[in-house]
């Protein structure tokens, strides 16, 4: 089975990372991975934000580069920004994982056990919302 995305209506097959992502992730990844050049978004899930870090971490991608957020009324949307080097050219690209929290929740599952950069991004989320990381 060839997993595909779709840019600007062309089908594109997923680098072999990202197939498995979503081989391993499937039904908790919300939509389809979208890709635009050298950058590939997906949505999962909250509560397998940790196992995705710690896939990619198996795998080799090694940087984190950054954790944004940003609230709406009913959640708290949190969008993490891996850098892999992937494909045939061996480029660099960008893979984000965005993830919703419920504000009356206000709990997620840290990602420093895989990425220590994580850390600080995690420590200005928490104090913007006020969102509690679990270990």
């Amino acid at each position: 089975m060839n997993i595909i995305s779709v840019v600007n209506n062309e089908k594109h097959e997923l680098p072999m990372l990202l197939k498995n992502l979503k081989k391993v992730f499937g039904k908790n990844i919300k939509g389809p991975i979208k890709q635009k050049e050298r950058e590939y978004m997906a949505t999962i899930k909250h509560s397998f934000i940790s196992d995705v870090a710690k896939f990619f971490s198996n795998r080799g991608v090694l940087k984190l580069a950054a954790i944004s957020s940003w609230d709406n009324d009913l959640e708290i949307s949190i969008a993490y920004h891996f850098i892999a080097t992937i494909g045939k050219e061996s480029l660099d690209t960008k893979i984000t994982i965005t993830t919703f929290v419920l504000k009356e929740t206000s709990e997620i599952i840290s990602i420093r056990e895989h990425y220590l950069a994580a850390r600080v991004f995690e420590e200005e989320i928490k104090e913007k919302f006020n969102l509690v990381y679990k270990e």
